[in-house]
């Protein structure tokens, strides 16, 4: 049994073959065949994934597919979340030849792969209490945009993970720079202020304009050149606020990961999700070791009145980069 996972981000499109052999399947992390993609290369997930099985000879092999996809599936189908996608499963399993195609909120996958993750795979930030209940579990995942999702122990044994569009709520300050930040947002973007807005890859760039703007801090010209030749900005600014090497992106990664370390607290109430939050997407590993030096959970745990049910929950960065496709394949060896 051979099947295709993916993980369909807006940046990048991760493919991967995997073939499960029953319980062992569950200790086997590793992907037969794993490939990364431009994700705007192709007008279409379809062509993408038809370029990667007719590369790996694997056409009319596939048993089933599971795809993690942007953005909230509805009746089996989905319109990407800032990518000009929209996939069906019916005809994208015709089209491709797969009979059984599952698609899923890309970081319901991403939750579906928690029971598998070993303790290697994850950095712990706080350890929480052992005599909790191990029932919920959630992801908040800053990458491209902000993902959240949630998996829970059901009555059958078995988790049951769930997609959530939380990345999209109202960004809520709670002091009074913060509160300037939303001003600021707010008169920049003419709209409606978004966590995902401050909690992504945009969202660090939105931080830094921010302190350059009103002004905190001063950009230093080379820094500006720099910045404007990127490809990815906020990578430059993360780089150096690791490093220290600029006031103004130091400044950036320390509300970056406070306001981090404060929206996971709020899913751990929001979800009851004692099991632990999981920092996932693509930005949490790189700022690992800014995300170990306390500021993170110490907004994490300041929660009021029910900081005790926040002090009682893990707090973990994924390090496990296919964790997603993982997830993806242990929902489609269900099917």
């Amino acid at each position: 049994m051979i099947i295709l996972t993916g993980d369909a981000g807006g940046t990048r499109t991760r493919l991967a073959l995997y073939e499960p052999k029953g319980a062992a399947f569950r200790h086997a992390l590793e992907p037969l065949v794993k490939e990364v993609f431009d994700s705007k290369s192709a007008p279409s997930l379809e062509e993408i994934v038809r370029r990667f099985l007719e590369r790996n000879e694997v056409v009319g092999r596939i048993e089933s597919a599971c795809i993690g996809i942007p953005g909230p599936v509805v009746g089996g189908s989905v319109r990407a979340t800032n990518l000009p996608w929209f996939i069906e499963e019916k005809s994208f399993g015709e089209s491709l030849g797969i009979p059984k195609v599952r698609l899923v909120n890309d970081h319901a996958a991403t939750a579906a792969a928690l029971p598998l993750l070993a303790p290697e795979d994850l950095i712990t930030l706080h350890p929480g209490r052992e005599d909790r209940e191990r029932q919920v579990f959630a992801v908040l995942a800053p990458g491209t945009g902000l993902g959240q999702a949630y998996s829970v122990l059901g009555p059958d044994g078995h988790y049951h993970p769930f997609p959530s569009e939380g990345g999209h709520v109202e960004f809520a300050p709670k002091d009074d720079l913060e509160f300037e930040l939303l001003k600021y947002l707010r008169d920049k973007l003419h709209k409606r202020v978004s966590v995902e807005r401050v909690l992504s890859g945009p969202g660090i760039m939105n931080i830094y304009s921010f302190l350059r703007d009103r002004p905190y801090c001063d950009e230093p010209e080379a820094l500006r050149e720099e910045i404007a030749a990127a490809a990815a900005p906020a990578a430059v600014v993360s780089a150096h606020g690791l490093r220290g090497a600029y006031p103004i992106c130091a400044k950036t990664l320390d509300i970056f990961t406070r306001l981090l370390g404060s929206q996971a607290g709020d899913m751990a109430l929001a979800y009851l999700s004692t099991g632990g939050v999981f920092l996932g997407g693509g930005i949490p590993p790189k700022v690992a070791g800014k995300l170990q030096e306390g500021g993170t959970v110490e907004a994490y745990l300041r929660k009021g009145r029910l900081s005790t049910l926040v002090e009682m929950t893990p707090l973990h960065i994924i390090t496990y980069e296919h964790a997603p496709l993982l997830g993806a394949a242990a929902i489609a060896a269900t099917l």
